[in-house]
């Protein structure tokens, strides 16, 4: 199960309070990050007929090629753990009422920016709270130190996964966004995982001694954001579709594509269920746009 998100920056969280999209959590601009393509042919001509048409020869032959995307595996910042939780007591009730469980610090504070956002008094302001509570001894890094060896250790995994994926991609009807970076971080606090559609951040649930929501194979989750980024602009966002229908279609493609690298990966039971009805095989994955918009 995962929430979209976008990183609060500086801007955003002292500046107006930023507009909450249709069935989603909050959403925070970014940079963009976009594919890098490299072109493999270079070369220096003389302006005559025939080197025109030389000219026009390799640009037709020349295909773009995306490079290797690069993975970071990081514990966070004092600033992404603040807007981790600002996040989740920002979207309390839509998290609530999707069934996820929730995880925020034991305390009054978290309690009083609960009801605030409850009753809809919660907003940018109430960062430096969080901020300041973390700051004077709610954060400490070494606290990821047992996620990061579990996480490092998939590396291998998340690459060729991503490789993979860059490879058959070619031949999809769809675009699979791939990011030329993607940044792996951790939160004690939200829900099981994150992805920010902007940067390729994904940020993964954890506790002090390394275990993780769902899975004690990290790798499951980190994929599963992966494949959220590859299709949130192409289909989620094009075709508009519920949170429900997203995530069963995530699971679906996840569980197709993957299950050879996840034997443990686990269909989320608050999906669409007849998504395997619709995506039936591997290569339904290639034709996704056939099968949407969905006919009610």
């Amino acid at each position: 199960m995962a929430i979209k998100i976008r990183f609060l920056n500086y801007a955003d969280r002292y500046g107006e309070p930023p507009n909450r999209l249709q069935g989603t959590n909050r959403q925070y601009k970014n940079d963009e990050s976009k594919m890098t393509k490299v072109f493999s042919c270079q070369y220096t001509t003389t302006v005559n007929a025939v080197s025109i048409f030389t000219v026009a020869i390799l640009l037709l032959s020349c295909t773009p090629q995306i490079s290797k995307p690069i993975v970071r595996i990081s514990a966070p910042t004092i600033e992404q753990e603040a807007s981790s939780i600002w996040r989740t007591i920002n979207d309390i009730d839509f998290l609530t009422s999707q069934g996820y469980r929730i995880n925020l610090p034991e305390n009054e504070l978290m309690d009083s920016l609960v009801e605030a956002s409850r009753s809809g008094r919660f907003g940018n302001q109430d960062y430096s709270l969080i901020y300041n509570f973390l700051a004077t001894g709610g954060y400490r890094q070494t606290d990821y130190d047992s996620a990061l060896s579990a996480v490092k250790a998939q590396r291998s995994l998340i690459e060729n996964v991503i490789e993979e994926t860059i490879s058959l991609s070619k031949t999809w009807d769809w675009a699979f966004k791939i990011f030329e970076k993607y940044e792996i971080t951790f939160t004690l606090y939200g829900t099981g995982g994150s992805y920010d559609p902007d940067s390729g951040l994904i940020t993964l649930f954890t506790t002090t001694d390394g275990k993780f929501m769902n899975y004690e194979n990290p790798a499951n989750t980190i994929i599963h954001e992966f494949v959220h980024l590859g299709m949130e602009e192409s289909i989620v966002q094009k075709y508009n579709l519920s949170h429900q229908i997203k995530e069963s279609l995530v699971d679906r493609f996840v569980y197709l594509l993957y299950g050879k690298y996840l034997p443990d990966y686990k269909i989320q039971n608050m999906g669409n269920i007849e998504m395997d009805r619709i995506i039936a095989s591997k290569n339904d994955l290639a034709e996704l746009e056939k099968f949407f918009p969905l006919q009610e």
